[in-house]
């Protein structure tokens, strides 16, 4: 049976899991103008007693290890502690910095000290001065930065050195930017011996000037790591993946497609662990593996038909409709119901709903938490309930003694869906493996049991449309019903497509595959909020150790797994496989894509080869034969897509609903333009009309006057006479103030003393033009601002 891991959201939540316990003494806020040096009187006798890095040292390393910029001062600093992985919660200083005036704040730093070891683990700068003006291009390449990331190792941690293996997933996936604000990410991965723990490592953030502005240190202390394995070898994983693998179709619909959103079919895959030793699919935590290839519906044949959409129902046919399926007690009132109509810009259909709500009587148990409290919607025109939900702790902070099990829940669900949804039980097919996969320590206090249908047509999964179901394990009562059905225009019938082994390999072509140590979190994890809370004043108190397993009495260290895993190559974009083309799709805006790096034969050498590379990197140059054809004649389009795709940054998934009326008779909504020139016009680029004329040629004059106008000089060319332009051909020009502003900062240049302002503009030169653009925008303009 071919296995895959249906857990990862569980995995991954589990691999983030941070304890806090508070320590009793906390600086919290220091005044710039006082002395920060010493404790509050009373308060040192209360430092604990694990902390060998007083305040004092912790300011003192700080600056040893930052030099920290002129102004800034220390506006606060606080002692915590967390545990990480279900170490021992670690004491960490944490100093503020910022500079400030009474009118602006121009910038903050944070830096944390490990209050055991005295040890940088965490460093943060941003800069929000209004005269920093990043430089473009970039002062500092990737390479660059790389040497920079490695100077401050060196600096901060040479003990750890020959333990750091770099990692260069980034920088396969880099491409240069497109403004001069940023961030080089660079990251350092923790070697056992001679194999990667991901878990831990370094990570070092460098901005376009050479400044490092984040760093992050984190290692997993006293880690068991698997010993004594012998891995199977590359070749050998490779075939166990791919023997398997569980690869599955589904339906998806990119939310920046242009006009209407229609699903497209893809292939999918679900990535998992391989144990090194014997090949076998293997999960942290030994959570169960199971098959995805299990999607029997309900029923063969719906068991009715779908409800006519010719209801109107008043207030209280909605309340009958939940009351006559939905148990509620005696004393519930309804207080509050809303009407509320809504067009969907997809599909163009009104939907029209009752929001209800009914307050109960409290009793002790839920007194002032919240649980008295009924929830529920009606579609009005058809009756169908979309949902249910009466407010429950899903976990209690006493062990429950369940009088409902798993299989009475499921069926129990099975029996209301095919009560209220008779037309969609043969696209319903029920995720019997989620109940399966809860661990036995969270069992104790689970309140409910919660089980998923997937909506699955002829075979391929719609999305993530379905219907959840939370039972009682008490009471047997329903206390969650929420159904989401779209209404897409999903086939009724699966699509022909490519052939499942040419879809896995190029599945797995995406993939490298890499032999790591995995933490085994244990179930820890999967404590609840009340639990967690419980088991932090249980740690704070003393009353077990960090770590200890909640009724285990025994402190457990953390395992590491020796595993082979698939690593992503490719990770600048999300993307899926269009199961009946082969072609790899923007998950955005569904066009294709390709995720290798485009490569031209034609302009290795050229003179622009440059900016022309750094078009096609961004897909704003389409490549044909593998020929870019940098001397071919730019279209309109053309350069309107090119100009658009490099004011935004690169972002080239810009969607617009098909209620969006066109501003151009002869570029409507479907159209391969459509979407930049709405974007063109938004911005004011472009000026509305009859026509625009996609496929004619831009001239130079026009060119100009777009970068003009992205440069935000529009009203300023206006006034030709502050122009002193001394061109030859100045009588040809239409608008004399656009010309002499691209020429005059050298953006577009004179031949011989003319402009030529009806000359064709060829790729090259438009690619060379857009450059120069975003350098003189990044000199002129103050970019937008980001945390670093």
């Amino acid at each position: 049976m071919k296995l895959i891991k249906k857990a990862s959201s569980i995995a991954v939540a589990s691999a983030l899991l941070l304890t806090y316990a508070p320590l009793a003494w906390a600086d919290e806020a220091a005044s710039p103008s006082s002395s920060v040096g010493a404790p509050a009187k009373g308060k040192e006798e209360t430092l604990p007693s694990n902390v060998n890095i007083t305040k004092e040292r912790a300011i003192e390393l700080a600056k040893s290890y930052i030099d920290l910029p002129e102004g800034y001062a220390l506006q606060s600093v606080n002692l915590n502690a967390y545990a990480v992985f279900r170490q021992k919660p670690v004491p960490t200083w944490n100093l503020y910095y910022a500079k400030r005036s009474k009118d602006h704040d121009y910038g903050s730093i944070n830096i944390t000290i490990n209050g055991l070891t005295g040890k940088l683990t965490g460093y943060s700068f941003y800069n929000n001065d209004p005269n920093y003006k990043p430089s473009y291009p970039p002062k500092v390449n990737f390479q660059g930065a790389k040497e920079i990331a490695s100077q401050w190792i060196d600096k901060l941690n040479p003990a750890d050195r020959k333990e750091l293996r770099y990692n260069d997933r980034q920088e396969q996936s880099f491409r240069p930017p497109l403004n001069g604000d940023y961030q080089y990410n660079i990251r350092f991965d923790r070697l056992v011996g001679d194999v990667p723990f991901p878990q831990d490592g370094i990570q070092v953030s460098v901005n376009g000037e050479g400044q490092v502005t984040g760093y992050s240190y984190s290692w997993t202390d006293a880690v068991k790591f698997e010993q004594g394995v012998t891995p199977i070898g590359l070749e050998k994983a490779a075939q166990a993946f791919r023997d398997k693998a569980d690869v599955s179709l589904s339906y998806q619909v990119p939310y920046e497609s242009r006009g209407e959103k229609k699903p497209l079919i893809s292939y999918g895959m679900s990535t998992f662990f391989l144990a090194a030793a014997k090949g076998e699919p293997w999960s942290p935590s030994d959570l169960p593996l199971i098959s995805s290839g299990e999607r029997k519906p309900l029923t063969d044949q719906p068991l009715g038909d779908a409800p006519s959409a010719s209801l109107n129902l008043s207030k209280e046919e909605a309340a009958g409709k939940v009351l006559s399926v939905f148990k509620l007690p005696q004393d519930a009132k309804l207080e509050d119901a809303s009407y509320n109509e809504y067009t969907n810009p997809e599909t163009g259909k009104t939907e029209a709903n009752w929001n209800l709500r009914w307050n109960l009587a409290p009793d002790k148990d839920t007194l002032g938490k919240g649980e008295n409290m009924v929830w529920a919607s009606v579609n009005s025109h058809t009756g169908e309930i979309k949902n249910f939900n009466r407010n429950l702790y899903m976990e209690s902070s006493k062990p429950i003694e369940p009088k409902v099990s798993a299989e009475d829940a499921s069926s129990k669900a099975v029996e209301l869906v095919k009560q209220q949804l008779p037309a969609y039980t043969h696209q319903l097919v029920l995720d019997a493996g989620v109940l399966k996969q809860i661990p036995e320590e969270r069992l104790k206090n689970m309140r409910t049991w919660d089980v998923r249908f997937n909506r699955v047509i002829d075979g391929v999964a719609a999305g993530g449309e379905g219907v959840n179901i939370s039972i009682d394990r008490e009471t047997g009562d329903i206390v969650n019903y929420y159904f989401s059905f779209s209404e897409r225009p999903y086939p009724q019938h699966k699509p022909d497509v490519i052939a499942l082994d040419k879809a896995k390999e190029l599945l797995f072509s995406q993939y490298d595959i890499e032999l790591s140590y995995v933490l085994d979190q244990g179930i820890t994890p999967y404590l609840s909020s009340g639990l967690a809370d419980k088991y932090k004043l249980m740690v704070a108190s003393g009353e077990i150790s960090p770590g200890t397993q909640p009724g285990s009495g025994t402190d457990i260290a953390p395992e590491a797994k020796l595993v082979y895993g698939l690593v992503p190559k490719y990770t600048r974009e999300p993307f899926f496989l269009d199961a009946q083309t082969g072609q790899w799709r923007s998950a955005t805006t569904g066009e294709p894509i390709t995720l290798e790096k485009t490569v031209a034969t034609d302009i290795e050498g050229h003179w622009a080869q440059r900016e022309l590379q750094l078009m096609l990197d961004y897909q704003a140059l389409d490549v044909k034969d593998g020929k870019v054809n940098p001397q071919q004649a730019m279209t309109r389009g053309e350069m309107i897509k090119m100009l658009v795709i490099a004011m935004n940054g690169g972002n080239y998934g810009i969607y617009y609903a098909s209620d969006r009326t066109a501003s151009f008779a002869d570029v409507k909504n479907g159209s391969t333009y459509f979407a930049y020139v709405e974007n063109a016009v938004d911005r004011g680029l472009l000026d509305p009309g009859a026509e625009f004329n996609p496929n004619a040629i831009m001239t130079r004059e026009e060119m100009a006057q777009l970068i003009v106008r992205a440069l935000g000089y529009k009203n300023l060319a206006e006034y030709e006479a502050v122009f002193n332009a001394n061109i030859a051909d100045a009588a040809k020009l239409k608008h004399i103030g656009q010309v002499a502003i691209v020429v005059g900062l050298n953006i577009m240049s004179l031949t011989d003393g003319s402009f030529s302002p009806d000359e064709e503009v060829t790729r090259a030169a438009a690619a060379t033009a857009f450059f120069r653009y975003l350098q003189k925008r990044a000199e002129l303009q103050q970019p937008p601002r980001y945390y670093y």
